[in-house]
């Protein structure tokens, strides 16, 4: 029996596609996607880290923005579930006061996108 260099290819192909289809599907299990899922201090510190790098203004409007960290994000702060999460971020963002800087819960945001999904209906003249 005679392989030829496309059969190989294609042998050599498809068994990569297994290997990868066979691993990959573990990935989706409930026990290891919740070991990715951050947990409530984690979202506080991420949200804290993307307006130190975002913000406009360099002074936080005149906010000590590293003493506001350690406040919310350092080693006394420990939160039993993202509410109180939620609520550590919406005091921490108040602090700015900064009308345009604002944080949204996962509710709150869907009921947002669902107020501004708009259809067009109309008669088209």
């Amino acid at each position: 029996m005679v392989i030829s260099k496309r059969g190989l290819v294609l042998g050599a192909t498809a068994v990569v596609l297994t290997t990868v289809a066979v691993t990959g599907a573990g990935i989706h299990s409930p026990q290891i996607l919740a070991s990715f899922q951050d947990s409530p201090k984690e979202l506080v510190d991420e949200v804290w880290q993307i307006i130190n790098r975002e913000y406009v203004d360099a002074t936080f409007n005149q906010v000590d923005w590293e003493a506001i960290r350690t406040k919310y994000v350092g080693d006394a702060n420990s939160y039993t579930n993202n509410e109180e999460a939620y609520k550590a971020i919406q005091e921490m963002l108040e602090l700015l006061e900064d009308p345009y800087t604002r944080f949204m819960n996962p509710e709150e945001f869907k009921n947002m996108q669902i107020d501004t999904s708009g259809e067009l209906t109309g008669v088209g003249i």
